[in-house]
């Protein structure tokens, strides 16, 4: 009886492992099954991504690059284009697909999971299911683009550039001339006004529907942290930085008031700084012997750009693509022209691959040597992340704030 009963438990005990073994495998079948399907979805995902993402960023290339007053043409294209790639990322096919293979994600391989993340991520400034907050939202962006990029500035009732206001910024010592260029430069504002409110409006509206309290918390979000994360990590720099920047503000101070000869302001009036957004303050240290401006004025501006990229070859970068010469908008229009563009320097990374670009209006002086530096450090972070390991969708850099470290 004994034996029978021992006979039984051993066939029992192989019997189970036997079963398990084939479980096991069966497991790993269908781990490897949902793998490849999770990969079929990016790859398709991928394509259609990579074709209306190109599409979105030649329409706002020609939207920034060449304002024609009164073409309506360039913005429709514009819009369309970004419809086009909203009504992808955004659509519930895609989110539900995402969230279906995220619930299995431990079959996943790290680099799936990120993919569908970051589709999760895309779907959230323009989900289906806010409806036509989206479709309104393009329109009031695209709206806003033209507006602040086809204003023209003018200064004492003539046309200027907003190179020539930030010259008078870092060159002028006349109070009068300084607040005059510096108020020029901020009328755009009151073009703009309404309707930034308004883009405020449709911008927390459509990140709502996939749980983002609004627009600010969705970009926080990249980080990976909240919105109250990132505040109190704010503030916890600025209590850092404080004792410098006080040493820093009261030498500014002091500097000025015996520049223009004012008295020592307890603040600093925004004119009396080099730069019209008061981020710069560059131009306040004057080193005797040195004038970097008057050895540049000797220079083309194409010698900017191009001992910029060899900057940057010299810490072992590869060359720019031609294609970079061939479609970036480097110089400032001229005046007769008949259309403007958009003057704030920028980098564009237009498919996620080598098509790199870069949207300045570079003159010979100190400030764009450095500005022509910052934008080619975005565009070699663009093309050191291009590579084929590297999943097209993700070569968006560690986070925006480590992209703007780089540059």
């Amino acid at each position: 009886m004994k034996k029978i009963m021992l006979l039984t438990a051993v066939a029992f005990i192989m019997g189970c492992g036997g079963n398990k073994d084939k479980n096991t495998e069966g497991d790993k079948k269908d781990s490897g099954a949902i793998k490849q399907e999770a990969q079929k979805f990016l790859d398709s995902y991928t394509k259609t991504f990579q074709k209306l993402l190109v599409d979105l960023n030649e329409g706002q290339w020609t939207l920034q690059t060449h304002i024609v007053p009164g073409d309506t043409m360039a913005n429709y294209k514009a819009q369309q284009s970004d419809k086009a790639f909203a009504d992808f990322t955004g659509s519930q096919e895609n989110i539900d697909a995402a969230k279906k293979f995220l619930k299995k994600q431990g079959e996943l391989t790290d680099l799936q999971i990120r993919q569908f993340k970051y589709i999760l991520f895309m779907a959230g400034n323009n989900p289906a299911s806010a409806g036509n907050l989206v479709p309104k939202k393009i329109k009031a962006t695209n709206d806003q683009t033209e507006k602040l990029f086809g204003f023209k500035y003018t200064l004492k009732g003539k046309p200027v550039t907003v190179n020539d206001l930030d010259r008078i910024l870092k060159e002028s010592n006349n109070l009068d001339e300084r607040l005059a260029a510096w108020n020029a430069s901020k009328e755009v504002g009151k073009t703009l006004k309404d309707g930034l409110v308004n883009l405020q409006g449709l911008r927390n509206g459509v990140v709502k529907p996939l749980g983002y309290t609004d627009y600010f918390s969705y970009q926080v979000s990249e980080y990976e942290m909240s919105s109250e994360e990132l505040l109190a990590e704010c503030d916890n720099m600025v209590k850092e930085l404080w004792p410098l920047y006080r040493e820093l503000h009261t030498w500014a101070r002091y500097e000025l008031a015996d520049k223009y000869k004012k008295p020592v302001p307890d603040l600093l009036p925004a004119h009396w700084l080099p730069n019209r957004w008061g981020q710069d303050w560059t131009q306040l240290v004057n080193v005797e012997g040195l004038d970097i401006d008057a050895e540049l004025k000797k220079k083309k501006p194409e010698w900017i750009i191009q001992k910029a990229e060899e900057f940057y070859v010299g810490m072992g970068f590869d060359k720019l693509p031609q294609t970079f010469w061939e479609k970036s908008s480097l110089y400032p229009v001229k005046a007769d022209a008949g259309y403007s563009k958009n003057n704030h320097a920028s980098a564009w990374h237009i498919d996620n691959d080598k098509d790199v670009r870069s949207l300045m209006s570079v003159e010979p002086n100190s400030e764009w040597w450095g500005t022509t530096l910052h934008e080619m450090g975005h565009i070699f972070y663009y093309l050191e992340y291009s590579k084929p390991e590297i999943p097209l969708i993700l070569r968006n850099g560690t986070n925006r704030g480590y992209h703007e470290a780089f540059g």
